[in-house]
């Protein structure tokens, strides 16, 4: 079977475009695309050392993801926000 024209390939392009626009759907927002950082990355944003920050995520006290049974990353964005929240717990001596 021959490949198709140049001309044939328009004319299926412009009937596809065509039906896109005449269409009543509507488009999906584009989903932002987080950065996921390693636990040496996440620690040094966090100014701490990355088995601490490893320990956190076990408790679930800092937002991760578990990829693989060795594998946890930290989504930038919500590790930032965690950070804007995060309080020390640890009572100040006077």
């Amino acid at each position: 079977m021959p490949a198709p024209s140049y001309a044939q390939r328009e004319a299926a392009n412009s009937s596809l475009v065509t039906a896109a626009t005449n269409s009543n759907t509507t488009l999906a927002a584009p989903q932002t695309i987080d950065l996921f950082l390693t636990a040496a990355e996440a620690a040094k944003i966090a100014r701490v050392h990355p088995v601490t920050l490893l320990k956190w995520a076990r408790e679930g006290k800092v937002p991760h993801r578990r990829l693989s049974a060795r594998k946890v990353v930290f989504p930038l964005s919500q590790l930032i926000n965690w950070l804007a929240g995060y309080t020390d717990s640890v009572a100040r001596a006077a």
